[in-house]
């Protein structure tokens, strides 16, 4: 009999579905079948800088498995770089190509930006960067590396800190520079592709703490969205999943958005399963639906997954 497992950051992601008979996260209290490296967050996992970290303590658990295995992971792309003995098989996992296009923030931009409006922005390499030069855009920039998540190697840059911002960046590599949007209100959305179907979940606010960088802090799914934001929701996401669709693409992945002035923009695709997965699920578990989990699954062995219409705070 195959044992099916989750491998990611925090043992609380899957405490809303029974879909996996246990779990190797970086967080965890040790039940359910769970092998944790600590009770407590060791290191900013979303920082891609502590990748090798998180690999590390996934190869050490993954080594004592002894039975057939199964293991889906909240980052894909990043557990395929795990050593797996003959008996384990990552199972729900795009090509890594695909994937490396779709978790750079630059490539996807530029894959979308006749399909779904984005804001104004230019790519400059590290060595390039000139405050006074860039001020023309805003006093206020956005100075962002196409790789990170959680507000990782996000800068909020000004005429105060931009000599700061600049020893940080790595002058070969290219970063992407927008001007600040103020009372911007930042939306993301989990989605899940299959070969003929979307589907779209319930979307929630998410916090941001904005000083020196625009950290993710958290999602409010307890809140009214407005029935025109509502909308261009699902239209933005459905035509972000269709583009993803035909070039392969399958299973879970977030979109992040913001409102200004009356129109909905895209920020970035996160090719993955999300800090608020927890918070998805336990909606879905409430409406008698299936996990996302389940979705994702089905998603790649190409069967029907319910429509999401009846899903608490939903889309539709």
């Amino acid at each position: 009999m195959k044992n099916r497992l989750y491998v990611g950051p925090k043992q609380t992601t899957i405490e809303n579905t029974d879909f996996f008979d246990g779990s190797i996260t970086l967080v965890g209290d040790n039940t359910n079948n769970n092998k944790a490296f600590k009770n407590v967050l060791p290191f900013d996992y979303w920082n891609p800088d502590n990748n090798h970290l998180e690999i590390d303590i996934y190869n050490r658990e993954i080594a004592k498995l002894t039975q057939l295995t199964e293991i889906m992971a909240h980052n894909p792309r990043l557990v395929s770089h795990c050593v797996f003995p003959d008996n384990v098989l990552q199972i729900c996992k795009n090509s890594n190509s695909l994937l490396e296009i779709v978790d750079n923030k630059n490539q996807t931009r530029a894959l979308l930006k006749n399909v779904i409006p984005m804001l104004n922005y230019q790519i400059i390499k590290g060595s390039e960067f000139n405050y006074q030069i860039l001020r023309n855009v805003s006093d206020d920039l956005v100075v962002q590396h196409p790789i990170g998540s959680g507000g990782s190697k996000t800068f909020l840059c000004n005429q105060y800190n931009h000599e700061q911002v600049k020893s940080v960046l790595i002058p070969y590599e290219y970063y992407s520079i927008s001007a600040y949007q103020f009372d911007n209100v930042p939306y993301n959305i989990h989605c899940v592709v299959g070969a003929d179907q979307i589907v779209i979940f319930t979307p929630s606010k998410q916090e941001i703490a904005v000083s020196n960088i625009l950290e993710y802090i958290g999602n409010d799914f307890d809140i009214h969205i407005p029935p025109e934001v509502k909308s261009k929701l699902a239209e933005y996401s459905t035509e972000v999943c269709k583009k993803l669709q035909i070039m392969g693409y399958r299973g879970v992945l977030g979109i992040d958005y913001i409102h200004v002035d009356s129109e909905l923009y895209f920020i970035e695709i996160n090719p993955r399963f999300q800090g608020s997965t927890r918070q998805v699920d336990g909606l879905l578990k409430k409406s008698r639906l299936p996990s996302i989990f389940d979705y994702n699954y089905r998603a790649f062995i190409g069967k029907e997954m319910p429509n999401s219409r009846k899903m608490e705070k939903g889309i539709e």
